[in-house]
């Protein structure tokens, strides 16, 4: 696949997809194919950023929307499975079975393995190929995982809901890195930040880089550490001020990839896309911070 037709690709990827905004930075001189951060929040509402006049703070994302195009007539698929498989496959979720609801834990199908995905695209153009946080196109076979379809890094979980503190999917420990299943402590949230940042730091910037980095936040359940909570103790409803603290919490996260980007004189040349997977839903069984010390 030539890189004008990959660029296409993409392009359309972007139509597929939801309510965001993408920023496109001028190229660095002699450099012919610009690294591509991709940042997917998950049950975000369009009103629950800065920018488009809500009380939670966003202040990282709303400095990128201000400098690049605000696509505000994007339209997504209702739920997570289908709004992750038509970005991977720039097709609608129809075609390939995957339309109607999420996979569940029990699940033991996935995203079709015939069908050719944006990470194996970008692969044959020579990028080096990341996902950073949540999957959920199938975990019950490792045919189904990131790694096994186009993906060089992985880390992060493979369903969709996840323990905030304890990364842990309807009882069972859903983390992992390449593969292999990884225990440790801190917040998905910020896990995940660090691994991108660390990702950007390591990386060599003459080779392009494409990185998918998809929060779980602020899907339920709703959890954010007690410092996030504590900014928002003017909203009543404990849902929704551990709502508006996990969105400000994945905003700080997407301000330390900018600055990672900065540091590794990558941003001039650099496409970023900011969207959420879907609207917001109205109900979740808020469970506040978790006391990890136990």
């Amino acid at each position: 696949m030539t890189f004008a037709r990959l660029v296409i690709v993409f392009a359309l990827l972007l139509l597929a997809n939801s309510v965001g905004w993408v920023r496109l930075a001028s190229a660095q001189p002699g450099a012919a194919r610009p690294h591509i951060v991709y940042i997917m929040s998950d049950d975000q509402g369009w009103k629950d950023v800065g920018f488009h006049g809500s009380d939670i703070k966003t202040p990282n994302i709303d400095q990128l929307a201000k400098g690049g195009a605000r696509l505000e007539q994007f339209y997504a698929q209702p739920m997570c499975t289908p709004s992750r498989a038509a970005l991977m496959t720039g097709r609608y979720p129809h075609r390939y079975g995957l339309q109607t609801a999420v996979i569940p834990s029990a699940g033991k199908y996935g995203l079709a393995t015939d069908e050719w995905l944006l990470p194996q695209a970008l692969k044959e153009a020579g990028y080096r190929t990341a996902i950073v946080g949540k999957w959920h196109l199938g975990h019950a076979d490792r045919k189904y995982w990131p790694r096994q379809r186009g993906f060089d890094y992985q880390y992060g979980p493979l369903l969709g809901e996840i323990d905030y503190f304890t990364h842990a999917a309807h009882g069972t420990r859903d983390w992992f890195r390449n593969n292999q299943p990884v225990k440790e402590q801190g917040y998905v949230t910020q896990l995940l930040g660090a691994d991108a940042v660390k990702l950007i730091d390591g990386h060599d910037p003459k080779t392009p880089l494409f990185l998918y980095l998809a929060f779980t936040a602020p899907h339920a359940p709703y959890q954010a550490p007690q410092e996030y909570l504590d900014r928002y103790k003017h909203i009543v409803d404990p849902n929704r001020r551990a709502y508006a603290a996990m969105i400000t919490a994945m905003d700080d996260e997407i301000g330390r990839v900018l600055g990672a980007l900065e540091r590794r004189k990558m941003r001039q040349n650099t496409l970023i896309v900011f969207q959420s997977d879907n609207g917001g839903p109205r109900s979740a069984k808020f469970t506040g911070e978790v006391d990890t010390s136990k």
